[in-house]
């Protein structure tokens, strides 16, 4: 247990890695120009993220300590309610500023409040929902159950959400559902076996076991997972119907790219690059948190004086001035600044 709570730059090169990711995930719009791996690790943020905070968080989720419980979720709802709140209030001024028709409503907000989806206020906090409902309902699951037949349930749960991704029937339903629900519930199925995947890494102490042969392991996966990454579409079928996050090749190859990152030595880089890695690293749940309602402004600009929009440019853009801005109000004394960017 103790050994996670050392600084591991595996973890810390995925949240950068990632965070830069998912902005452009967001607002990249030139799928074709690049090759189908950065299609396929553009689609991934959500499930290593997923996957590195239900890892960290197994110790409290799988404790007995409540304080802790509660501690873990008041960490999660603090950044959701204020970030929902505050892209709420930045939209509206910005409306109102530059005189734009279709503003936000109070019933925006109180969606946002209630899913963390509004597409015109800040979607990606869906991320926050989905990790609050993971975490009370893992909760549930470790008070009622030992933890061995906890985790083995969990694990036949998760491939009953992947026969349900290509069943496509619940995908069906929730698309025709109003958008808050859709992208917000209607991913439960889609996500969960990635925060499952975090816990049972951690609680089998799979990281470690795999360390022990680490060079044979680490020389395996650096061959293995490039090959996943090109070899997506002949060795994993597609589902017909996907809310973003479906399908085997995500459910396969996220846990074994996490798995890789976690034992591939960075200890080892140079003091100045892991120093590098991890002040960038610190402020992903800032760029999250702030990078959608900025974004769409930025683009804005962007197109007005460029002529185009959505492109790789603009997104190391938009990732660097929230990232900014993340450090900017890091650098604010209290524990509220830290926990809302960090």
């Amino acid at each position: 247990m103790e050994k996670r709570k050392e600084i591991n730059y595996g973890i810390c090169l995925m949240r950068l890695i990632y965070g830069v990711l998912i902005v452009c995930f967001h607002f990249h719009a030139n799928w074709d120009y690049y090759p189908g791996p950065y299609i396929f690790l553009r689609e991934m943020p959500v499930a290593i993220f997923l996957l590195i905070a239900f890892y960290l968080g197994e110790p409290v989720i799988t404790g007995d300590d409540k304080k802790k419980k509660l501690a873990r979720i008041k960490r999660l709802f603090v950044p959701y309610v204020f970030w929902g709140a505050i892209a709420w209030i930045f939209n509206l001024v910005m409306e109102i500023v530059l005189n734009l028709e279709d503003r936000v409503t109070l019933k925006d907000l109180l969606w946002q409040m209630a899913t963390g989806c509004v597409e015109k206020v800040n979607p990606p906090m869906y991320f926050l929902w989905l990790a609050m409902f993971f975490t009370v309902f893992f909760f549930v699951v470790f008070k009622l159950l030992k933890k061995p037949v906890a985790a083995v349930l969990l694990m036949i749960a998760s491939f009953a959400c992947l026969w349900i991704e290509y069943d496509g029937r619940a995908t069906i339903f929730f698309r025709t559902l109003r958008y808050e629900i859709m992208y917000s519930v209607g991913r439960i199925y889609e996500l969960i076996p990635f925060a499952i995947f975090g816990l049972v890494i951690a609680m089998t102490n799979l990281v470690e076991i795999l360390k022990k042969h680490r060079i044979f392991f680490c020389t395996v996966l650096t061959v293995v997972v490039p090959l996943l990454l090109y070899f997506r579409d002949p060795l994993f079928p597609r589902t017909e119907q996907t809310l973003a996050f479906s399908g085997s090749a995500l459910f396969v190859v996220s846990p074994i790219i996490f798995l890789w990152m976690m034992i591939l030595p960075f200890e080892k880089l140079p003091k100045v690059v892991k120093s590098f890695i991890e002040t960038l690293s610190s402020y992903s749940m800032g760029v999250i948190s702030i990078h959608w309602p900025l974004g769409m402004f930025i683009n804005m600009a962007y197109k007005s004086i460029t002529g185009t929009e959505k492109t790789l440019t603009m997104c190391f853009i938009i990732y660097m001035v929230s990232w900014i801005i993340s450090f900017l109000i890091g650098l604010i004394p209290g524990k509220l600044s830290k926990m809302l960017v960090k």
